[in-house]
């Protein structure tokens, strides 16, 4: 409605036939979009340079068409009719400009970003951490199977990236800047702070944990319901369930570690976690899939960590622990009595 009000308005002024409460109107639609007054500089200028005689407004018109490429969509033509007279003509010209702006950002407006800008995306294969720097000087650590889609410049109010999968986050601090993470279900934002965002699509829960700072949650689709985290916090979202609890730490070495976030120093823990649990953290960290034949072995709970030791290796500890049989079918693994 606001891209529709605002060729109507634009349209006018350049015709000359807008009103002063209309004119405050376009100032404030202008205001509120960075896109739309990049795309109203641009029809100024040509305007600036032409007349608005109908002799001329056909020669505006091509020029500015012949500019915009837009791949894959239907050329835009205009009908001429003298009775339509100039303002038709200038609003078409809006219109084809609006669309393709429009089109060029179609990704942008999908994840709401504020700055228009493009976003880039990286993923992550199973087996792989990768450490991306972001255009303010945050850093995102990415662990395997993950998504990120983040812009190459913030410049809108907020810095907005999107995550798939799970990703640590050291964020620079920019009070006027709120940093904000968005996952499937949840919205986390944080001024400068550190902290695990964990929402990968095929488990059943969403968790993000802070080492340091402070960071606000919303719950997507939940009325604005917002929790607040302070340092060793951990926040888990469930079947629509929330949670709050501590985070785990693990010593089984001699070394304290944090259960959490000891993916990003290339080891993985788990502290009491079910048998089908560990095996979606198998799944990810060696790149392969498990399947049990027996239903009831996925209840067996375990702790340990696995750093440099091979899928073989991982499991055969495992078995020291509980009873059960494996083979490995290439990227298959079966467990079973």
């Amino acid at each position: 409605m606001t891209d529709q009000r605002f060729t109507e308005l634009l349209g006018k002024q350049l015709a000359g036939e807008i009103s002063s409460d209309e004119s405050i109107e376009l100032k404030s639609i202008l205001a509120g979009s960075a896109s739309l007054r990049k795309e109203y500089e641009h029809l100024q200028a040509y305007f600036d340079a032409e007349t608005v005689e109908d002799e001329h407004v056909d020669q505006v018109f091509n020029r500015i068409k012949a500019q915009i490429n837009v791949a894959g969509e239907t050329d835009l033509k205009v009908v001429k009719n003298k009775s339509y007279g100039i303002w038709l003509k200038i609003a078409a010209v809006v219109a084809i400009v609006i669309a393709a702006a429009l089109v060029y950002n179609r990704e942008a407006i999908f994840f709401n970003k504020t700055d228009q800008s493009v976003l880039t995306q990286v993923s992550t294969k199973a087996t792989e951490v990768k450490t991306i720097v972001l255009a303010d000087g945050s850093t995102v650590n990415m662990n395997s199977g993950s998504s990120l889609k983040y812009s190459d410049r913030f410049a809108a109010d907020t810095r907005e990236v999107y995550l798939s999968g799970e990703a640590f986050f050291d964020v620079k601090k920019d009070p006027q800047h709120p940093f904000i993470v968005h996952t499937k279900q949840l919205a986390v934002k944080v001024l400068g702070t550190a902290f695990d965002v964990k929402a990968y699509p095929n488990d059943t829960f969403t968790e993000t944990t802070l080492i340091r700072g402070k960071v606000s949650i919303a719950i997507k689709n939940n009325n604005g319901q917002t929790f607040v985290l302070k340092p060793n916090d951990k926040f888990t979202l469930n079947g629509g369930k929330v949670s709050m609890s501590q985070l785990s730490h693990f010593n089984g070495t001699g070394t304290d570690r944090i259960v959490e976030t000891a993916w990003t120093n290339h080891e993985l823990i788990y502290k009491n976690n079910s048998f089908e649990e560990v095996a979606k953290l198998f799944e990810r960290w060696y790149g392969i899939k498990i399947a049990f034949k027996e239903p009831e072995l996925k209840a067996v709970r375990f702790s340990g960590h696995v750093d440099k030791e091979t899928l073989s290796e991982a499991l055969d500890v495992l078995k020291l622990i509980e009873n059960f049989n494996y083979s490995i079918k290439g990227k298959k693994v079966y467990i079973y009595r």
